[in-house]
């Protein structure tokens, strides 16, 4: 088993930080892809929180565990938006794995338990075809945010248990879209634009950066039956740099960058989002239980990304600022457990999240909108006291479809107005050892 945990611990950070963790299932770039069980109940889990996946969902219930326990799994997603536009039609599609691993033990029976979780709670990604309508705006483009999470978790009360755990975050991010040469040069100049000149190439290169968050969580026994969970993340601030390249540059343009091919190092700020999360439970008996949970996000902190270039010219200074302007937003989630027997346990669910992103600022990077999702699962438990499980879900992702009409892409001859239509499958392992 130790030689298990230590493989598969390897496999996931070298996979996180690597190009297949992206998704767009929740809201804006998070990923709610945290655990088999809590995902089959459309990851309505805040006040139950009975496993080691408790650490990412409220820490507060670890101390419910009996023994030490360990999780590894991993989420499959395939994405794909369908794009209908001034008789234009494109589309993207993404196949990701997103892993996960948490571990977590007592260290007083009932009373204090502590807990490691790493995750990757954001990321997205995708390609549009390189000479697609967004290629202005954008043709490939990739994030991925992993958490690592060591949580402490006490129990004052019988009924009340108190979690606190630290994020530490790590971002990596590469972006690339055409430049329109042709364009640039006729305004640089005044002369009209000459439709042969070949398009430019800009990429956003390993930008890469860290930073620090915390989390608490309460876990309140109402009674036997009802139980009340509250957990919060807070912001964190991450500190990105990286490189901007240019390549294939023609004319003016050239001539303002000294060259056909120009690179400056690139710094910028992001804002990852407080989360609320309130949840009620109720269990009947040993043989069933459901949960409720709503969601507040705090997305208006991603506003405005400011880039500085080292070295910069007029061009670059002109194009520094790229305004987000999200919204807050909130989601609600539905699921329940019913155990058919010790062994097999049966879960479904249903959430619904409220898309952050306003019409003024769409782009076909986070072709969102408002979604609703579908999600069913199965547990199976064997070994001696079944301490070994194995957990399996299913989601469907149904997005409301999005018609824009903005003005991004205007000024640059890549206008993205359109309809856009999402949709997600994910599926979820976990494997589940109790020692």
């Amino acid at each position: 088993m130790k030689r298990l945990a230590f493989v598969y611990t390897s496999i996931l950070i070298f996979s996180l930080c690597g190009k297949n963790v992206s998704a767009q299932i929740a809201s804006g770039f998070h990923n709610p892809t945290f655990g088999a069980l809590g995902f089959a109940q459309g990851s309505a889990f805040s006040a139950r929180a009975n496993d080691a996946s408790a650490i990412v969902y409220n820490p507060a219930g670890l101390t419910q565990l009996e023994r030490p326990q360990i999780s590894l799994g991993a989420s499959f997603i395939y994405g794909k938006v369908d794009y209908h536009g001034d008789g234009i039609s494109d589309e993207m599609d993404s196949y990701d794995i997103v892993p996960n691993m948490f571990f977590a033990s007592p260290i007083i029976e009932d009373k204090f338990a502590v807990g490691l979780g790493i995750t990757a709670p954001y990321g997205l990604g995708g390609r549009w075809e390189e000479d697609g309508f967004s290629r202005y705006t954008i043709t490939d483009f990739f994030l991925s945010v992993i958490n690592i999470n060591p949580t402490l978790t006490y129990k004052p009360f019988s009924f009340l248990s108190v979690g606190v755990g630290l994020d530490y975050y790590y971002a990596k991010t590469d972006l690339e879209n055409r430049v329109n040469v042709g364009l640039i040069n006729a305004s640089l100049t005044g002369i009209p634009i000459d439709t042969s000149t070949s398009d430019g190439f800009q990429d956003f290169d390993d930008l890469h950066g860290d930073g620090l968050g915390y989390n608490i969580g309460i876990l309140w026994n109402i009674t036997e039956r009802n139980s009340v969970g509250i957990s919060f993340r807070s912001k964190a601030d991450l500190d990105l740099k990286g490189k901007t390249k240019l390549s294939n540059l023609s004319g003016a343009i050239a001539e303002v960058f000294g060259s056909d091919s120009f690179s400056t190092q690139t710094k910028t700020r992001a804002t990852l989002p407080e989360m609320l999360t309130f949840g009620y439970a109720y269990r009947h008996g040993d043989r069933w239980s459901i949960e409720a949970d709503i969601q507040w996000t705090n997305w208006s902190r991603f506003d405005i990304l400011n880039f500085h270039f080292n070295p910069t010219n007029s061009l670059l200074d002109a194009s520094n600022k790229n305004i987000r302007n999200w919204d807050n937003t909130l989601g609600f989630a539905l699921g329940g457990e019913y155990k058919l027997s010790e062994a097999i346990k049966l879960r479904g669910g249903y959430f619904f999240h409220e898309s952050p992103v306003p019409s003024d600022t769409f782009e076909p990077a986070i072709a969102q909108s408002s979604r609703h999702g579908l999600t069913t699962g199965i547990g199976y438990s064997w070994g001696k006291k079944l301490n070994k499980w194995i957990g399996f879900a299913y989601g469907e992702v149904f997005y409301e479809n999005r018609k824009v009409n903005n003005s991004v892409g205007d000024n640059i001859g890549g206008p993205i107005d359109g309809d856009y239509d999402t949709f997600n499958h994910i599926v979820l392992i976990n494997f589940n050892y109790q020692f």
